[in-house]
């Protein structure tokens, strides 16, 4: 039974993984070597039905790369990518380890 769960949870999390890296909402940074990361925790105020006032945060993830001329770019990218592409690994092969 244990090694089932640990399957389950292990094809979970793999097929989570593939979904966030696949993200439509974030286009491709241009390639390059992964110079820098940055994750910030951006927070807004939102107000509910009921006019209750609340906190919306999430978070961004960013990477710089620099491309083959010395020029950096920073994008953002969805968390998958920001875990996946360490600083050094060249951008976007490193998606796809």
């Amino acid at each position: 039974m244990r090694r089932t769960l640990a399957l389950l949870g292990t094809g979970l999390t793999a097929v989570a993984l593939v979904l966030t890296a696949c993200d439509d909402g974030f286009e491709q940074g241009p390639a390059g070597q992964v110079v820098a990361k940055d994750r910030d925790q951006e927070c807004r105020k939102a107000t509910t039905g009921s006019r209750k006032k609340t906190r919306d945060c999430h978070w961004e993830y960013e990477l710089t790369t620099r491309d083959r001329d010395g020029q950096e770019h920073e994008f953002e990218v969805p968390s998958g990518v920001y875990d996946s592409c360490r600083r050094g690994s060249a951008y976007p092969s490193c998606i796809n380890r």
